[in-house]
């Protein structure tokens, strides 16, 4: 496909046809550079969601001077940890279904935010009401920073979710954009699959070594 220029200075004038590729890149490349950036983005979340999980057991392994969970220390609740997980992994499916049904982006998107801002809460709650802080002990300070990075995790699907909310009913994401939902659903189950993670790394409280 190609579109026409016109010049003159009176006299006569002169068409160039100019292709369209000339002006940017093809839907198809544009669609590909977009899932490419995806997978790095959730490769490089992956390379620390696995240093936060080490660093957990390593510490745990470690446990200096009986430092990992000292005498009197309590553990997070462990019913509400695993509550934060579900709920966040009920999100990626509520949008994973909108992305997925035809006619129910909008509200498989609306479902998926209640979730995550209910998620949202739950978290800051079980943060602000643990029997702890970051400085009684390694396992204090390592549930702590998992726990950070899930709500980090949260309000990025936060942002992503009012997005697609607002572009659903605009037509952006139609034709060579009828891709970023899916790609949107990537990232919402990754971050769901990053919490069943830190749930399950957080069952193992319980001292590697023992210390005489």
């Amino acid at each position: 496909m190609s579109v026409a220029a016109h010049e003159g200075d009176g006299g006569g004038a002169v068409v160039h046809h100019v292709h369209e590729a000339s002006y940017g890149e093809t839907p198809a490349i544009v669609a590909s550079r977009q899932r490419m950036a995806v997978y790095l983005f959730l490769a490089g979340d992956a390379v620390f969601v696995v240093c936060l999980v080490f660093t957990y057991f390593y510490l745990r392994a470690l446990d200096v001077n009986g430092a990992w969970l000292p005498s009197g220390v309590q553990t997070a609740s462990a019913a509400m940890t695993w509550t934060v997980a579900a709920v966040a992994v009920a999100s990626a499916l509520a949008f994973a279904w909108g992305a997925s049904a035809a006619g129910a982006l909008k509200v498989g998107t609306l479902i998926g935010l209640v979730l995550v801002f209910a998620d949202l809460v739950l978290q800051i709650v079980q943060i602000a009401t643990a029997p702890f802080h970051s400085q009684n002990g390694a396992y204090a300070s390592t549930f702590l920073a998992m726990a950070g990075y899930h709500i980090l995790h949260l309000l990025i699907l936060l942002f992503l979710g009012i997005g697609m909310f607002i572009r659903e009913p605009r037509g952006l994401l139609e034709g060579d954009r009828a891709n970023e939902p899916r790609l949107v659903s990537y990232v919402w189950g990754w971050f769901a699959i990053t919490a069943v993670i830190f749930a399950t790394a957080l069952m193992f409280t319980a001292r590697a070594t023992s210390h005489a």
